[in-house]
């Protein structure tokens, strides 16, 4: 082709194709989140020791310019901490990723897995970032380099933590009223919460009626048998779904919920990986698969998890309530936004900075209009990270170069 021919795109896609990974650094936070977790099997520690309950932030830098991904490993629902993703990032991943190309990202997170598994926690926040990375290299949203975005808005959950019936009843009138969030979810369980349990709901449908979509998350917390005596409690309030009733290894008992239940069941602590995934769907266990990012690995894997799910013909939820982190947020709605399989409302409705403050990235990206949220259209993830207060809540930065 002569140069009179050539189509400019060429040059400008020569120049994209090697993108060098020159540093990643890695900053504990101090921040801990301002909405406080009880779920049905305890409390979420928060920052009771050391890096207890703290999320970190990952900045991975390339031909000047900077991806930023944040992930808050939740416990009890994953083995690695924040120590230990700072640990793992340092000493395993980040420098197997300096001095590589960054648009090689499939054989590079599949380096890192074989490298180190299963650390999902620690590849979730440098999967994150380098998305954010590769987004800004080349001018377009994330959600773009996952297959691009199959809406332009998504309705929001809330998830009311564990408590008292008055405690629950109260959260989730002032979520509705607030954010006018279209689904919202209870955490129920253990057995001896049951009855509890099933007047909290009454209670919820008949002050809210039927503009809102009820949801159970028992966290693993019940057997099959007590997970269809409180469905069988509810058969008046119409649930939309029930997340992980029973534990996450045991498919057959997650199966009998959802032949007896009567209401559609979600797999969440049952699906990590793809293969999970696989495994979930043979066995008919569930209806719907949950993917949060901290368990999953990231946008990559988890976009995986979900393409599995539709080959078989399943929905998926991109979950995860990104309490405290609007860069999670922003990061599960890219996933959420890629998704044609989507159902329910996405829950990272407490990451967004209009619902509570994050220094980190204080201004909102997406907006809230009749308790759905807008799609992030800016380049990478969309948000502006505030580098003065990263150097102010950074317990420690890590630069591997």
């Amino acid at each position: 082709m002569t140069d009179q021919g050539r189509d400019p795109g060429i040059d400008k896609l020569a120049s994209t194709e090697t993108l060098i990974i020159d540093e990643i650094e890695i900053i504990p936070l101090d921040l801990l989140p301002s909405l406080r977790r009880l779920l049905p099997t305890g409390p979420i520690q928060y920052g009771e020791t050391g890096m207890v309950g703290r999320s970190v932030l990952v900045a991975v830098r390339a031909g000047g310019i900077t991806g930023w991904g944040q992930i808050r490993p939740v416990n009890p629902f994953q083995a690695d901490t924040a120590s230990s993703a700072v640990a793992a990032l340092r000493d395993y991943y980040a420098p197997l990723a300096v001095g590589r190309n960054a648009f090689h990202r499939a054989a590079l997170l599949r380096e890192m897995t074989r490298k180190l598994p299963p650390n999902s926690a620690a590849l979730a926040m440098f999967d994150v970032a380098l998305h954010d990375l590769l987004g800004r290299a080349l001018g377009v949203p994330v959600h773009a380099l996952l297959g691009g975005a199959c809406k332009d808005r998504m309705p929001l959950e809330w998830s009311v933590g564990a408590g008292s019936v008055d405690q629950m009843v109260h959260e989730a009138a002032h979520a509705f009223a607030d954010y006018k969030t279209p689904y919202v979810c209870f955490k129920v369980g253990p057995v001896e919460k049951l009855p509890e349990n099933v007047e909290t709901l009454h209670q919820v449908r008949e002050q809210l009626g039927d503009t809102v979509h009820l949801a159970l998350d028992a966290n693993g917390s019940l057997s099959a048998r007590e997970a269809i005596q409180l469905a069988e409690g509810l058969w008046d309030v119409e649930i939309a779904y029930f997340e992980q009733p029973v534990e996450g290894w045991d498919l057959a008992a997650l199966k009998r919920v959802r032949d007896h239940a009567g209401m559609p069941v979600m797999a969440d602590e049952a699906v990590y990986t793809p293969q999970d995934a696989i495994k979930v769907t043979q066995a008919e266990a569930a209806d719907v698969l949950g993917i949060k990012l901290y368990k999953s690995g990231g946008l990559w894997r988890g976009r995986q998890i979900a393409l599995v799910a539709e080959a078989a013909g399943y929905d998926v939820n991109c979950a995860g309530t990104a309490n405290g982190s609007h860069l999670e947020a922003l990061a599960a709605a890219h996933l959420g936004a890629s998704v044609p399989n989507h159902a329910f409302g996405a829950e990272f409705t407490m990451g967004l900075p209009q619902v509570a403050e994050d220094p980190i990235v204080p201004d909102p990206v997406m907006e809230i209009v009749d308790g759905e949220c807008t799609v992030p259209t800016g380049p990478g993830l969309g948000g502006v990270v505030d580098e003065a207060a990263v150097e102010k809540h950074a317990i420690e930065r890590i630069r591997v170069t």
